[in-house]
């Protein structure tokens, strides 16, 4: 039996995993969960480890994001140690992966054809910068310097990607809108992902586990007529006006009013809502699984993040509002008018 192997970090790449996973029949499927904060076994993780209707045979979990100093070399040569062993005994003819920029990604291909062995490497939609494009550093020196370091520390098999999903270690792209991808992704073989896939019986059970586990019933998310997903903590840090930004557009709803914190903020209630009367949506659980279950008059407000683009694929009935937070660009205001998003 063929085997896929799927390298996850986000809780999108998840679900775009077991989209993919699920459609794919007869190979085995292993998810392997990367670029984790290290000390603590991930909530999802545990959840993926109970998970009946599981389209993945097993599921690995290796840390990423490391303490120390002398001790983080170390612990990255563990890392490798663990992702050959993990590729020699699989022996997958597919890798997915997120963002193709990953250490973890690029040495498991690497690993995978030591042996002449032909495997193809996939890239998952991570959101807008498969649209817009993700510079890889700020200018064409800063690329060959980076890209010549990294070949040196990691070895001759790192490749820099001129944006996320280029690298030449991708041969097929999984996306959400085909005719609005970044040019340098149209080179290579496209597959538009099923919105119907997001529906399947194991999606719908991992989403409810999620809801379950963190305290959150379908009746509060049903009742919601405004969802407000906000970005990482240090976007706040950066724009001292953030949260009467945040204010100002609650003030202009009626109903009920909730937010939901990006999942690796490091506090719940960053801006300080909750005392306005607004509700919090536990940040751990993934926009994926609230998605399905809010009513179509509903209204999400992000800035530019992938929520909005989710909606608009997955939900186009309900209204998406972006607004200005200081980082966007005239790539993302035409991508978002494109889909029909309003911008304010």
């Amino acid at each position: 039996m063929h085997c896929s192997v799927y390298f996850v970090s986000t809780l999108l790449h998840l679900f775009t995993a077991t989209a993919i996973a699920g459609e794919r029949k007869n190979e085995k499927a292993v998810l392997v969960f990367i670029d984790q904060p290290e000390g603590r076994v991930p909530q999802i993780f545990e959840l993926v480890q109970q998970w009946e209707l599981s389209p993945f045979a097993e599921q690995q979990l290796f840390y990423g994001r490391l303490k120390g100093g002398l001790s983080k070399l170390k612990k990255r040569r563990q890392l490798f140690r663990g992702i050959k062993e993990l590729i020699e005994r699989l022996q997958p003819e597919h890798i997915f992966v997120g963002n193709d920029r990953r250490i973890e990604f690029q040495y498991a291909m690497h690993i995978a054809g030591l042996k002449g062995k032909t495997t193809i490497g996939h890239y998952m939609d991570e959101g807008t910068f498969t649209y817009v494009g993700r510079k890889a550093s700020s200018g064409i020196g800063d690329v060959v310097v980076d890209n010549l370091l990294k070949k040196l520390f990691y070895g001759v098999w790192w490749k820099n990607p001129l944006t996320v999903g280029a690298s030449a270690w991708i041969k097929e792209v999984h996306v959400a809108f085909p005719e609005l991808i970044d040019s340098r992704l149209k080179s290579k073989v496209i597959h538009c992902l099923s919105a119907a896939s997001f529906q399947s019986d194991s999606l719908k059970q991992l989403s409810q586990m999620m809801l379950k586990v963190n305290g959150v019933t379908e009746a509060q998310v049903r009742e919601l007529d405004v969802l407000i997903t906000l970005p990482h903590e240090s976007l706040f840090e950066k724009n001292s006006g953030y949260k009467e930004k945040i204010l100002a557009l609650i003030s202009e709803f009626k109903g009920t009013v909730a937010v939901k914190y990006h999942p690796r903020n490091s506090c719940e209630d960053a801006l300080g809502l909750q005392q306005m009367s607004v509700a919090l949506l536990p940040s751990s659980v993934s926009y994926e699984a609230i998605l399905p279950l809010l009513k179509p008059e509903v209204t999400v407000i992000g800035d530019v993040s992938s929520t909005l683009l989710l909606t608009r694929w997955l939900r186009p009935e309900i209204k998406a509002i972006s607004y200005r937070n200081g980082t966007e660009n005239s790539k993302f205001e035409q991508l978002f008018s494109d889909l029909g998003i309003s911008i304010r």
